[in-house]
């Protein structure tokens, strides 16, 4: 219950391995503390807010438009005092009752901001500048197109537009993404293309679709199981040859020295 892309350290890890490389990743980027208070916006099943906090012992909140997610993530994270709202994220700072005074230490958002749209896309950044502390770090993986596009992957983009994800119309170069970044206030720090590793994990999920066929199909019917099994085979090939990707960003707000050079210093890989 995990929707967004794994990192494999060798190509040879389970999904959920996967999984845990990619929050990790995440810790490591916003440079997580004990009592830190991090705010995912779209924390789908909230299994990133349970990682961060029994592992890291962060004060973590996240926010779904899913009364389902909510359900599964509030089960999920029962014990560990992680908090999961159903609220719109273009409102939420106007939750004073949500948002601590100051804003937030750490900010992360994992292909959530593609489903905001192109239009509402300047306004998302700036409100979620407005909400992480002046020292703060902000974590953004964002699902995106190349630049130089060929014509398949306008057909996957209709057919995925029509089908699966419709109105998510802001999967953009990645040149697109940094330029409304710096527009809404924030420096760059850290930039990855995921693109190879979501390709396997697009496959992993394949294989778990497949393997679920018979009670999928039984609960949605067989041309919906057919159509999301098109459509992840399809992506499989996608995200490896380049068509669709996933950029993993690091920024902080601009003219703030500390988290500037805190970010960069952590720049060394470790040493073995």
């Amino acid at each position: 219950m995990v929707y967004t892309s794994g990192i494999y350290k060798n190509g040879n890890e389970t999904l959920m391995q996967a999984q845990k490389h990619k929050m990790n990743y995440v810790a490591h980027a916003i440079d997580v503390k004990k009592g830190d208070k991090v705010l995912d916006i779209g924390c789908g099943w909230g299994r990133l807010l349970q990682h961060l906090t029994d592992n890291f012992g962060v004060e973590a909140t996240g926010i779904t438009l899913s009364s389902e997610q909510k359900k599964y993530g509030e089960a999920l994270n029962k014990d560990n005092g992680a908090k999961i709202y159903l609220q719109d994220a273009m409102k939420l700072s106007e939750r004073t009752d949500i948002v601590p005074p100051g804003g937030f230490d750490a900010i992360t958002s994992l292909e959530m901001a593609e489903h905001v749209g192109i239009k509402r896309y300047q306004e998302f950044l700036s409100k979620v500048h407005a909400m992480l502390k002046d020292d703060g770090v902000l974590y953004f993986q964002v699902a995106g197109l190349r630049r130089k596009w060929q014509y398949e992957d306008l057909v996957w983009g209709l057919f995925m537009g029509e089908h699966v994800f419709p109105g998510a119309d802001a999967s953009c170069p990645m040149g697109w993404v940094t330029t409304h970044l710096e527009r809404a206030g924030f420096e760059v720090q850290r930039v990855q293309n995921l693109g190879s590793h979501y390709s396997k994990t697009l496959a992993h999920w394949l294989q778990e679709w497949r393997l679920s066929k018979d009670s999928i199909a039984a609960k949605y019917g067989e041309q919906a199981w057919r159509r999301w099994e098109v459509f992840l085979a399809w992506s499989v090939r996608i995200a490896r040859q380049g068509s669709s990707t996933v950029f993993m960003i690091t920024a902080t707000k601009q003219g703030q020295e500390k988290p500037r050079i805190r970010s960069q210093a952590r720049l060394v890989p470790q040493e073995r």
